[in-house]
């Protein structure tokens, strides 16, 4: 790295980790992040959560930083994310030849709407874009001064990379033509058996990070027979072969308009409606003065661009990630094009890029910001209040993404906690009740679990169900019960995921309560919400098939409603499907399903609230108490999970 270069690099790098760390999420949370927070400090790690650079490097942090797993792991997102930001800095810089323009581009990504949501959670992407822009860095220095070295360098990152995420071959195309057409003693130079042995050498060095991941086959309690087994399972599962024949270039023909309006719709939601053109631009600058670099960012770019869009599968937006790299290294070189102007346009342009990035950090940071976002600790807390080892067992079947969440809660912050899944157990459930019952343990259920049991054994068992609390709301009208005339309110509808349902005379029911002329029928559309002070008509109503965003005042408090998914196609959105933003407070995260907030002038939250999706946020409930009753496997003591899936 240049000396020049380097100063403004460690200041996106330092402003962008300030950005994510004061946004950072606590702690545990639910799907994918769960399950990577669990994983990690498991001594065993199989080929199919095989990501085993990303778990190094977390085990790493989690003994430097002596914290919680869940909060290390989320601050390890950060640390990477703000290094990758720093890279394309400096990658920038040497596309554009301009620091200012460089900068803007790194700062572009730096504070892109999907890019910022996963540089705060547990999550691969992060530590995807650093060796993105790493290996396009040393690739671009190599170019510059073709010396052995450097190409080894290029060589051995890039196969380091393998280790955090396989998509790395998705730069193999355009990394593969830009050292062919890049070498200075023409292509054939670089097919020699010194070149192509040290590109074995290195890939075969990257390989051996994955021998922990094979290894674990054999420890697994139905061993592969022989090496070639062994080999065939561990492809299998650390190239996750059945999603891929399912998900790859799998996007029915007639989801492709949608699919083509969600891709628009990710666009400018990443960059607004001004870096798109600009990056056009970019790329046919870069073709005029050095068309080598416009084939190594264009067909970066399309590459990952084809993968993402026919990749059928429900956090599609986290693929596209990479082609935002490239967008938005295109933009800065956009910005030099304006040298056709005038020796100074190329600075003005640049500087209002700049400008225009932080603009866009400053109206999106309320939504991104998830620091006080503990939601996910708080559902799984109520699930398992009152539970330990000594007393009773607890039999759950969740939503995966709950589950993989209570994983790492049982592992680290509750360990006392005893849990099964029903389907593990169904075939011996009454073995295992009467086991527990015979030392005189309590079974509690979640209520999926308990529909489970009973669909099996019928009448083999009798329970005893929990009857929730005043305040514990178990419909949409109990949402609202206790909201009082005069109390500013937000309630957004989304339609929910097929496992669930938004009954809609009880959504008419609760919107009739909080004030006259409050519109019915919203969950008859994707998109709706409602806004105002309980007991007067709404200040704001709407409902549409399509995301949006609206600003209105309630109450004399400012809030901003933005729907930031597309349903269609996204069922998994670690950051919300959208927010109510009052006062510039993070005021509710919206997910599928109803999500309620009320909230003071200040814009705090006084009650949030979900029915009919993976999240719902009730006051924990009374400790567990053992039933006087019989020991008898035909006496099931069972209080549902909280809350109640």
């Amino acid at each position: 790295m240049r000396r020049r270069d380097l100063l403004p690099a460690v200041i996106v790098g330092c402003a962008a980790f300030a950005l994510y760390r004061s946004t950072l999420l606590p702690g545990v949370d639910f799907g994918d992040t769960g399950s990577f927070q669990a994983t990690v400090g498991s001594p065993i790690i199989t080929p199919r959560k095989g990501y085993p650079l990303y778990f190094a490097i977390a085990r790493a942090l989690v003994w430097l930083t002596g914290t919680e797993p869940a909060h290390a792991l989320n601050l390890a997102s950060a640390i990477q994310g703000a290094i990758a930001c720093g890279l394309l800095t400096v990658a920038g810089i040497e596309l554009t030849g301009s620091t200012l323009a460089g900068t803007a581009a790194a700062w572009l990504y730096a504070a892109s709407y999907t890019f910022w949501s996963q540089a705060i959670i547990a999550e691969v992407y992060a530590l995807h874009a650093l060796f993105v822009a790493l290996t396009l860095l040393l690739l671009l220095r190599w170019a510059a001064a073709p010396t052995i070295w450097r190409l080894a360098s290029f060589f051995a990152c890039y196969a380091l990379g393998f280790g955090n995420h396989l998509s790395m071959i998705l730069l193999a195309p355009a990394y593969a033509a830009f050292l062919l057409v890049t070498a200075p003693a023409g292509w054939r130079s670089l097919l020699t058996p010194r070149v192509a042995g040290l590109a074995v050498l290195c890939a075969a060095a990257g390989a051996l990070q994955y021998l922990g991941n094979l290894r674990a086959l054999w420890l697994m309690p139905e061993a592969p027979r022989s090496l070639a087994e062994g080999l065939q399972h561990f492809w299998f599962d650390v190239t996750k072969s059945d999603w891929r024949d399912t998900m790859v270039m799998n996007v029915p023909r007639n989801m492709l308009s949608d699919h083509l309006a969600m891709y628009w719709f990710d666009l400018r939601q990443q960059f607004g409606l001004v870096a798109t053109p600009l990056a056009v631009a970019g790329l046919a600058h870069l073709a005029s003065s050095d068309w080598r670099r416009a084939v190594l960012l264009g067909v970066s770019f399309a590459v990952n661009l084809v993968f993402a869009f026919s990749y059928n599968v429900g956090d599609k937006h986290v693929f596209y990630l990479p082609s935002h790299v490239f967008i938005a290294l295109l933009a800065g070189c956009g910005v030099t094009a304006a040298g056709r102007f005038g020796a100074r346009a190329p600075l003005v342009a640049a500087a209002l890029l700049m400008v225009y990035a932080l603009g866009r950090a400053y109206v999106d940071y309320p939504a991104l910001d998830r620091s006080d976002d503990h939601r996910p600790a708080g559902v799984l807390r109520a699930m398992t209040d009152g539970l330990d080892d000594q007393h009773a067992i607890l039999i759950a079947d969740l939503n995966w993404q709950v589950q993989n969440g209570l994983s790492y809660f049982a592992q680290a912050m509750r360990p006392e906690v005893a849990y099964t899944r029903m389907p593990d157990v169904l075939l011996y459930a009454p073995a295992l009740i009467a086991d527990n019952q015979a030392i005189d343990r309590d079974i509690v259920l979640t209520r999926r679990a308990r529909s489970m049991l009973e669909s099996a054994y019928g009448p083999l068992f009798t329970s005893h169900p929990y009857t929730p609390g005043a305040q514990d709301a178990s419909s949409i009208r109990d949402l609202v019960a206790g909201v009082t005339a005069g109390t500013r309110y937000a309630l957004c509808v989304l339609k929910p995921s097929p496992e669930f349902h938004v009954d809609d005379q009880d959504l008419d029911v609760a919107l009739r309560k909080l004030g006259p002329g409050t519109p019915v029928h919203l969950a008859q559309r994707d998109y709706a919400a409602v806004a105002g002070v309980a007991g007067d008509t709404p200040a704001f109503s709407t409902s549409s098939d399509r995301p949006f965003r609206a600003s209105v005042a309630v109450g004399g408090v400012p809030v901003e409603l933005r729907m930031d998914s597309w349903l269609s196609v996204d069922t998994i959105r670690r950051m919300g499907f959208g927010h109510v933003i009052a006062a510039r407070r993070h005021t509710l995260i919206v997910e599928r399903g109803v999500s309620f907030v009320t909230f003071d002038a200040e814009g705090r939250a006084l009650r949030a609230s979900y029915i009919a999706g993976i999240v719902r946020v009730m006051p924990e409930r009374t400790p567990c108490r053992r039933a006087a009753r019989a020991r008898s496997v035909k006496r099931l003591g069972f209080l549902p999970a909280k809350p109640a899936y």
